[in-house]
């Protein structure tokens, strides 16, 4: 029986912006890229100031641009040939099959480094030693969405949705919190994804956004051409209205998210209360191997966000295995279907297993609101007209016959998926954090953990097909949020 190449080398032309990330050379000696896991101790991993300062040098001096920089790497922006120059390969095009959204499996353009003294990891390089500061180099591979002048108010369309800011807030039990004035005043949520734009249901309801950050060179930071960004966005605000939201646009313009670990370590400049990224990777599952050395380097800039004390959050995947939700401390956003009855059980769109690369870890850690297969059209929300996902769910598609019932260029369409459940959950966090300031990140989970209301029914995405059964379990985590618990188990406990 033939099977489908994973990797196909295509050829294809070079952008002229290629997007990566570096690390610097360890204080301690030994390479983040020879870890095996994750590190407990950082310290060891980051560089010297006067290290970074060098390293930032050299790779200015090599055309390179500085989009963000950490205690231990670099997220740059610069062109073929520096690459080439900086790690003595070749960068070449070719095509790795991945799993996409809805269980489907396509073909995605990727960079990778080629030469004698390069690794096998497609987009993982080596440095050549003339810049000593430096220990290996990433090219951002695609990452993929975990979901996607109007007017203020929604369509009202033929089936079953969930609106914001009303349903979510009801669903997630947000309401008497609010009552009580637990509505994240103050508190900071960053959100790194394609894009904020201006929208009428921003303005209407007064909520509080900052002009966007561009980590894409030639991008506009008012647009958002997939309008994933904008939408899901929304939910933040339908759990905590006068939080401050930071958008980070981390897409180019075609709407491909290339600058997702640029994004990343932008935002962890910021100092935020709260990192919500709706986007990750996606591999074999169960895993064919232990996770590869580009892996753990970026896994290691999450960890390092966690123990800084920002509460971060990673979407758990629409039928995805990826390693970010998996990283110790980050809240994984699993899903929970609420019906018209106000039943609950696991989304089948959402991912659910337990770990097999970190002890003790679970995906989800907490479920927040999401939809069904085929494509979770579950909550009507607000975006760019005639933007990507606007068009695309108000047509048939080839999983689903039935579009969202919205129109093609009316600001608005009904998606969900983890994608949703990341920004409802950060959302929940920045209620708990505005009602009891300096909590940790292990606090602000246990409040939710603790609190969850538990899911007996259905089970995850196919893919996994594990079951929600009574306690914590595989599919849902410890449960679906309930938003007023939380904010008194913080008020009361801490």
């Amino acid at each position: 029986m033939s099977t489908i190449p994973l990797r196909v080398e295509s050829g294809g032309l070079l952008p002229e912006l290629i997007h990566g990330y570096v690390s610097l050379r360890s204080q301690g000696g030994k390479s983040i890229f020879s870890a095996k896991s994750v590190p407990k101790k950082l310290e060891p991993y980051q560089a010297k100031s006067k290290d970074r300062t060098s390293a930032i040098k050299t790779l200015q001096k090599m055309g390179f641009e500085i989009v963000a920089d950490s205690r231990m790497g670099v997220a740059i922006t610069g062109k073929a040939g520096a690459y080439e120059e900086l790690t003595g390969g070749k960068l070449v095009s070719v095509e790795m099959l991945s799993w996409e959204s809805g269980s489907v499996q396509r073909y995605r353009s990727h960079i990778d480094i080629i030469g004698k003294k390069q690794p096998k990891d497609c987009g993982l390089g080596k440095i050549d030693s003339a810049a000593a500061k430096l220990e290996g180099l990433i090219i951002e591979r695609p990452q993929t969405y975990a979901g996607i002048f109007p007017t203020p108010v929604p369509p009202v369309v033929d089936d079953y949705y969930i609106r914001v800011p009303d349903d979510v807030a009801l669903m997630l039990g947000a309401n008497e919190a609010h009552r009580q004035g637990h509505m994240g005043k103050g508190v900071e949520v960053v959100m790194v994804d394609s894009g904020q734009a201006a929208h009428p249901f921003f303005t209407a309801h007064h909520y509080d956004v900052k002009p966007t950050i561009t980590v894409v060179p030639g991008t506009n930071p008012s647009q958002d051409p997939v309008g994933h960004g904008t939408g899901e966005s929304a939910n933040i605000f339908a759990l905590a209205p006068e939080s401050t939201l930071q958008a980070i646009r981390g897409s180019d313009n075609n709407g491909n998210l290339v600058g997702a670990i640029g994004g990343f370590l932008r935002a962890k400049q910021l100092s935020p209360a709260i990192l919500t990224n709706s986007w990750g990777g996606n591999g074999p599952f169960p895993p064919n191997s232990a996770p590869s050395s580009s892996d753990i380097a970026w896994a290691t800039e999450i960890f390092d966000a966690v123990q800084s004390g920002i509460f971060v959050i990673f979407s758990a995947g629409n039928g995805s295995f990826t390693i970010e939700p998996q990283v110790p401390g980050v809240l994984a956003a699993g899903g929970a279907f609420v019906s018209r009855d106000l039943d609950v059980q696991a989304s089948n769109y959402a991912s659910g297993y337990v770990s097999p690369w970190f002890r003790d870890v679970t995906v989800p850690t907490v479920c927040g609101l999401v939809g069904q297969l085929p494509r979770a059209k579950y909550i009507m929300l607000p975006l760019p007209p005639g933007c990507q996902i606007d068009v695309g769910n108000s047509q048939p598609s080839s999983t689903d016959p039935e579009p969202d019932g919205t129109g093609s260029n009316d600001g608005w369409a009904r998606f969900s998926g983890t994608s949703a459940a990341a920004p409802q959950l950060a959302g929940v966090a920045a209620m708990i954090l505005a009602a009891k300031p300096g909590l940790t990140p292990k606090q602000v989970t246990t409040a939710m953990t603790a609190t969850a209301v538990d899911i007996t029914a259905g089970n995850c995405h196919p893919r996994f097909n594990n079951p929600a059964v009574s306690g914590h379990d595989a599919a849902t985590g410890h449960g679906l949020v309930d938003a007023s618990a939380a904010v008194q188990f913080a008020i009361s406990n801490f």
